[in-house]
């Protein structure tokens, strides 16, 4: 996502510093002055800040993100609201297949990971809960972006489409066209187009014609072939999300 250059550096700073704690471990001061090439008063007083509204712990000397996250963290997931009706699923298709069944919704133009369960032969991945990954080189993506209004998806073609393996679709009339497909069969696919070697399914959810997600099993290319890729996959992944939306248009009506 573009973001405005009319910011607070002094917050935008805040926001780096946690970043860097979150991506690379717990920081001394003297190491976070050297990263930031600051001074270490400044850094100090950063840390301080945050220490004091506890989203920073000291461990040793080493600062660390705290656990004040997990209330905002938590705060933001119920306010999705097909969080508490997906992880049944998700945990189901998971359980079904052995494979790697997640959910993620749309924030801006971006596709969140908000649950995941590996089944019993599934690849390790490094995704986390609340990972932000580009619509246009995932299943779960790309399943989310063919519904979206005309302006919205044009919006994030023209923000640039960049490539992440060979196999990531970066002309734009080609992904315009691949959406259509999408639209078309009722669910999205990705062969190796965001991570070597791993191939996706995903379908969107969709309630009163307005797409709220994606369900999605990803798993090793060699795995993820044939009729198995091509037909029953996709089969277990629509199932699962035209049951999410009979759920959750039944819990919205009442019924």
């Amino acid at each position: 996502m573009t973001g405005s250059t009319n910011v607070l550096k002094s917050v935008d700073m805040v926001f780096k510093i946690l970043e860097h704690l979150k991506t690379e471990g717990g920081k001394t001061v003297t190491e976070l002055s050297n990263d930031f090439e600051k001074p270490k008063s400044t850094i100090q007083v950063y840390l301080n800040t945050l220490y004091n509204h506890n989203f920073v712990t000291k461990k040793g000397g080493r600062y660390e993100i705290g656990l004040r996250f997990l209330e905002y963290g938590t705060h933001s997931l119920m306010n999705v609201p097909i969080y508490p009706a997906v992880k049944t699923k998700v945990d189901e298709l998971a359980a079904e297949t052995g494979e790697l069944a997640a959910c993620f919704v749309r924030e801006e133009r971006a596709a969140i990971y908000i649950y995941g369960v590996e089944g019993d032969r599934s690849i390790r991945t490094d995704l986390s809960i609340g990972d932000r990954s580009e619509m246009y080189s995932t299943a779960s993506g790309k399943a989310i972006m063919a519904y979206l209004p005309e302006a919205d998806i044009e919006a994030i073609i023209e923000e640039g489409l960049e490539a992440k393996t060979e196999h990531t679709i970066t002309d734009p009339d080609a992904l315009r066209a691949e959406l259509k497909r999408i639209r078309d069969r009722g669910y999205a696919t990705s062969n190796e187009e965001s991570v070597e070697g791993m191939r996706a399914v995903a379908a969107p959810i969709l309630l009163d014609e307005r797409v709220v997600g994606s369900i999605s099993l990803a798993g090793p290319a060699n795995r993820f072939v044939g009729e198995r890729y091509e037909e029953a996959i996709p089969s277990q992944v629509c199932g699962a999300a035209n049951e999410l939306e009979l759920k959750l248009t039944y819990s919205q009506s009442g019924i």
